[in-house]
């Protein structure tokens, strides 16, 4: 498919987001086949079965440029309580119906979850066990089996709220938060790649759904969630869980990883900041690369998408925003400063 060539920076994201930043199309063709059928097995093999659902980053659909892991949650029927004595036999109940499935290569049981390599696919999926919390109390009980530190039992979350958070700040900010998450990712891993992140991504995901209140182009969106996170991972400061507002997502964030993070965030805030501010579409546009690297377009890094009219510096202020030749504004002036 032709890419048409780049006249303004909201054209620049427009095209980054999805081309780049987003999982290949044909990975979550894949996994839309894949994980019927295995919830299919479970419903059939597993006597305890109540209910799944999709879960964590695949559902809220923020995964960006790989397809790593799809979390479905398994809620268990336990009348005699046998799971509530033992998220250990939660897991084995549920491995064993797994590997009934021809999809199923092997299995493995981590802390919260059964995890499932498939045969053909690079992505894997996890099934976290779960029960309903008794007297109707919020959220559920997810399993937690961590042997070494001699821990067989539940702790509370909230996947639904957190899956639902996410849908209804997407709708309020016009289908731009969950793009913005998306980017926002990306950046994490353009700084700490697969390595352990002292900046979880679910904690950067709930700084920007605390950030972002309406309708905005990227490159303001960017700025906020730059601008949120600064302040978010000051000394003493704590992130509520979307899902569960009550709650906090950094509790546990060692002082050490927080100044390692707020470090990182402060460098690429000033570079955000330096390149929404610029007047010149061009450095504007190479200011970004400054924030996501080289795959972001620009004239430093893709000289062939971007238009004749920015090589010719026929970009200008024109009232409010930044104007390309005769193309719409692109970033309307907005208090952004005073939030």
């Amino acid at each position: 498919m032709a890419t048409e060539p780049i006249e303004s920076i909201q054209q620049a994201f427009e095209q980054f987001e999805p081309d780049v930043v987003r999982v290949p199309k044909e990975e979550n063709d894949a996994a839309k086949e894949v994980h019927p059928q295995v919830r299919e097995t479970l419903a059939q093999e597993l006597p305890e079965h109540l209910e799944t659902f999709l879960s964590g980053s695949y559902s809220r659909r923020v995964q960006v440029v790989k397809l790593r892991d799809i979390d479905v949650i398994v809620v268990l029927d336990d009348p005699d309580g046998e799971f509530a004595d033992s998220a250990d036999a939660a897991l084995e109940a549920i491995r064993e119906a797994a590997t009934t499935s021809g999809l199923v290569k092997r299995t493995r049981k981590r802390k919260r979850s059964v995890r499932l390599t498939l045969h053909g696919h690079e992505f894997t999926i996890d099934l976290v066990a779960a029960l309903e919390p008794p007297d109707g109390e919020d959220g559920l009980l997810l399993a937690r089996r961590i042997p070494e530190e001699g821990l067989d039992d539940w702790t509370l979350g909230h996947p639904r709220g957190q899956r639902q958070a996410a849908i209804d700040k997407n709708e309020q900010c016009g289908g731009i938060y969950i793009p913005s998450v998306r980017l926002a990712r990306y950046w994490l891993g353009t700084v700490w790649g697969d390595d352990h992140k002292p900046f979880r991504s679910y904690h950067a995901e709930s700084v920007l759904h605390g950030a972002l209140s309406e309708k905005v182009e990227y490159p303001e969106a960017m700025v906020l969630f730059f601008d949120a996170a600064y302040q978010a991972l000051a000394p003493g400061a704590l992130t509520p869980d979307p899902g569960a507002p009550d709650t906090f997502v950094d509790e546990r964030l060692e002082d050490d990883e927080r100044r390692q993070a707020r470090q990182a965030v402060d460098r690429a805030r000033k570079a955000a900041h330096a390149a929404f501010e610029k007047d010149d579409v061009s450095e504007a546009l190479d200011g970004w690369v400054e924030v996501f690297g080289s795959a972001f377009p620009a004239p430093s890094t893709s000289p062939e998408k971007v238009a004749a009219s920015l090589a010719a510096r026929t970009a200008g202020v024109v009232g409010a925003g930044i104007r390309v030749g005769r193309g719409r504004p692109v970033i309307e002036s907005r208090p952004w400063r005073d939030r």
